[in-house]
């Protein structure tokens, strides 16, 4: 992030600052705070160190602030977010290979949507073998799959008797868990 406006008391302090030739870097270095350097006018944040997983890999090409949220775009995937913003929340996932479950996707054209009304998509890592039972899928022409899902919260109450053990998951050669084929 580069600091071009500066303001104290609502008094603009940059050009007072660059007259003196003090920069953002001599105000403020962040001491015992992994992620985050301070260059100049300059702040770099590394992700992988502040964010918890999963992470996204790939080139940042636009952030904007919709309030109460942020909006990132990676790589070219602006005309495909502005396409699918009718949805509400989703999750999109391009190129590279995915696994979930007994399916392995090459080429990952996946998009997760969120089924509930509400500000927030409600994905469970952990429990995201229940969120997709409820669910439902649609194929695309491009062979791409689009995941609704309901949010943590909406699931039936005895969907949680229908679990896919880590295990399982890691193991994909042996059956699948006998409470779950029995439904």
């Amino acid at each position: 992030m580069r600091v071009t406006k500066l303001s104290v008391l609502k008094i603009p302090v940059k050009g007072l600052l660059g007259a003196f030739h003090v920069e953002i870097s001599d105000l403020f270095q962040p001491q015992g705070i992994p992620g985050i350097e301070v260059s100049g006018n300059d702040i770099f944040f590394d992700t992988l160190k502040l964010l918890p997983p999963p992470h996204i890999h790939g080139q940042l090409t636009k952030v904007r602030v919709v309030t109460p949220d942020i909006e990132e775009i990676f790589g070219n995937a602006e005309e495909t977010a502005s396409r699918v913003e009718q949805w509400r929340n989703f999750l999109r996932l391009n190129d590279g290979t995915i696994d979930f479950g007994k399916l392995t996707m090459r080429h990952v054209d996946l998009t997760m949507v969120d089924l509930s009304d509400d500000a927030w998509f409600d994905l469970d890592l952990n429990n995201y073998q229940n969120q997709l039972v409820n669910g439902y899928t649609h194929m695309t022409p491009e062979a791409g799959l689009l995941i609704f899902m309901p949010d943590l919260d909406n699931l039936p109450k005895n969907s949680g008797s229908r679990n896919i053990s880590m295990e399982w998951l890691k193991h994909r050669n042996l059956p699948p868990p006998p409470d779950v084929t029995s439904r």
